[in-house]
């Protein structure tokens, strides 16, 4: 599995956390409208760089991906305590994956 690929599928286990979680505590949490502009725009930039993976798509999908991990990091307070360290964990591999993805 390439950079690209465990990058996009540690975002998708990053969720996980997120999507069972904030249901249960919806006083204040409302992280996924918080997040949705930046997850579309990981999505339309991973699309686009894996259709046509040239250096500006790189970059753009690189800046997508950051984008999305600060927004979670921002809202972080959706996540029960006990799954805390674990979403930051994942946050930390991605953010490593993603220096490590050359353009």
């Amino acid at each position: 599995m390439n950079t690209f690929q465990k990058i996009i599928a540690g975002i998708c286990i990053m969720s996980i956390p997120f999507v069972s979680s904030c249901k249960k505590d919806p006083v204040t949490c409302n992280w996924a409208t918080e997040v949705q502009s930046e997850l579309n725009a990981l999505s339309t930039a991973a699309a686009t760089y894996g259709n046509d993976p040239t250096t500006a798509n790189c970059n753009a999908y690189k800046a997508a991906v950051q984008n999305y991990l600060n927004a979670l990091e921002d809202h972080k307070g959706c996540v029960p305590s006990e799954q805390s360290a674990g979403l930051q964990q994942a946050i930390d591999d991605e953010r490593a994956s993603l220096d490590a993805l050359q353009c």
